[in-house]
């Protein structure tokens, strides 16, 4: 398969941080609502960017200060090393002409996670939750990022550890590839029936550079 784009995601996908932000979460919504969110109930809910997904959870008058607190509280459980380091970036990026991001996260949670891995200048194009009005499943930024580096379907690879990944990336008729190695749902992403699935970001990377 000739690949000209990689589209990743990123939690899960480039960075080991699904269980944290889980439990962040979780913890938050404890505080300011007193309700307790099982893994599922947290996992449920994504899609759309975490902004979102706080004005449907939390009461309308503590919205802005439970948001703030978790940005402050992401940014401290943040991991500072993900999957893959700044030279692998540059390293697949001499053998594919474009990489790009398309993640539900908030603008401000990828802002957060791109300059603490050090990754903030190693993407053509990125798209978040925020800059589309349907996030995951749906395909709109995939095809935002088709149009405008005028891909063909066929050589762009969406790259994701989740099932709505996969399926966004089926909607929008690419190819897909499952981050076996990051997935806190493997049997959903199996069963969502990627094109491709690796195990380690290791495998992903052989993959890569003998394109």
């Amino acid at each position: 398969m000739k690949i000209t784009c990689l589209i990743f995601d990123v939690d899960g996908t480039i960075v080991n941080n699904t269980i944290e932000i889980v439990r962040l979460f979780q913890a938050t919504v404890k505080e300011y609502t007193g309700r307790d969110m099982s893994d599922q109930e947290v996992l449920s809910l994504w899609g759309p960017p975490g902004d979102e997904i706080f004005r449907k959870i939390f009461p309308h008058e503590v919205i802005d200060e439970a948001w703030t607190k978790f940005l402050q509280k992401y940014e401290e459980v943040l991991p500072s090393e993900g999957y893959f380091t700044k030279k692998q970036f540059i390293e697949m990026k001499s053998h594919i002409p474009f990489i790009t991001i398309f993640t539900g996260k908030s603008r401000q949670t990828l802002s957060i996670t791109l300059e603490k891995l050090g990754l903030n200048d190693n993407f053509d194009l990125i798209f978040t939750g925020n800059d589309v009005s349907r996030s995951k499943p749906f395909p709109d930024a995939l095809f935002q990022i088709i149009g405008i580096l005028q891909l063909k379907k066929e050589e762009t690879l969406f790259v994701g550890d989740s099932h709505l990944d996969i399926q966004a990336g089926k909607a929008a008729g690419i190819k897909t590839a499952g981050a076996l190695w990051g997935s806190v749902e493997p049997e959903k992403l199996i069963n969502s029936k990627p094109d491709f699935i690796f195990e380690t970001p290791d495998d992903f990377r052989t993959f890569v550079l003998t394109k």
